[in-house]
């Protein structure tokens, strides 16, 4: 998702900033509560969505630097007023 134009960056972050800090918290208890001996048990369908919540973090965070940096990047167009060819050359 590209940032909204009304959001600003640091609202943009938060906000998908929000459900990754969730997975965290949710990847520290089960390391918590299913650790034996040195292994984490995990079921395979909660890491996958943590996977996913993480990458979809990843991928709006690239493609507002991608925005980001075009935006710096495109030359400025030269503007030509209303006529200014029409204009008479000083002799």
């Amino acid at each position: 998702m590209i940032m909204p134009e009304k959001l600003s960056l640091s609202d943009f972050v938060s906000r998908r900033l929000h459900p990754v800090k969730v997975t965290i918290r949710l990847m520290t208890h089960e390391l918590e509560k299913n650790s034996e001996a040195g292994a984490t048990k995990i079921n395979s369908d909660l890491l996958g969505s943590a996977i996913n919540t993480i990458e979809l973090f990843v991928e709006d965070y690239e493609k507002l630097l991608e925005k980001s940096s075009s935006q710096r990047t495109t030359p400025a167009v030269e503007r030509q007023f209303v006529g200014e060819e029409a204009k008479p050359s000083a002799q």
